[in-house]
């Protein structure tokens, strides 16, 4: 159960498809109060928002739908395979994004909660957010099964998903970073096992 004692924060980050939303999932149904950024990225660049105006002055029209929403998909064809074009859509979100996450790190801070909160970043380290965490909790999955996931979950060739996969850091990367590590390359049922062990931690 979380700690009621004293209010914390946590991070909780890993590479794409390596089980972050299943995870913070568990977290939910186990009575913690959870974020991810995710949300927040989609909020910054909503209609009309900033960022979507930033967005398509540097990438064109060709990455909105006809109603005038981003289409994630085309971006994301653009900027997975080829470095500079997402150095460039990261100038453009991470400030946003970071802001955002900064005002909801500070309010539950600041709050009279005392309940535990997790905050799921899948770039955590690459913004460098670790430092305003209580601590940092990082899934690994062996390789091979996350690249198996990543094509089965976004229906992408083995080329494609390599190329999301290698624009990230490592999962050991982040895996040597995190103060606690859950391991998801098994089933639901050692995950569940894992999750277990690591919440007597927290």
């Amino acid at each position: 159960m979380p700690s009621y004692q004293m209010s914390k924060i946590y991070g909780l980050t890993g590479g794409i498809a390596a089980g972050k939303s299943t995870v913070l999932e568990l977290f939910k149904e186990h009575g913690y109060m959870v974020y991810d950024a995710d949300t927040v990225a989609r909020k910054v660049v909503q209609p009309a928002s900033i960022g979507l105006k930033e967005i398509v002055a540097e990438f064109g029209d060709k990455v909105l739908q006809a109603d005038g929403s981003l289409n994630r998909s085309k971006l994301a064809a653009i900027v997975f395979s080829d470095e500079l074009q997402l150095q460039k859509l990261n100038q453009i979100t991470r400030p946003l994004i970071k802001d955002e996450i900064l005002k909801i790190i500070t309010e539950v801070k600041n709050s009279s909660q005392t309940i535990t909160t997790i905050f799921e970043i899948q770039l955590l380290f690459e913004g460098h957010y670790q430092e305003y965490f209580d601590g940092v909790i990082s899934l690994y999955v062996e390789p091979q099964t996350q690249l198996q996931r990543l094509m089965k979950r976004n229906k992408l060739t083995e080329k494609v998903a390599w190329e999301r996969i290698n624009s990230q850091m490592s999962m050991n990367e982040k895996k040597s970073r995190a103060d606690f590590v859950i391991d998801n390359s098994g089933d639901l049922t050692q995950l569940a096992y894992e999750f277990d062990k690591l919440i007597t931690q927290l």
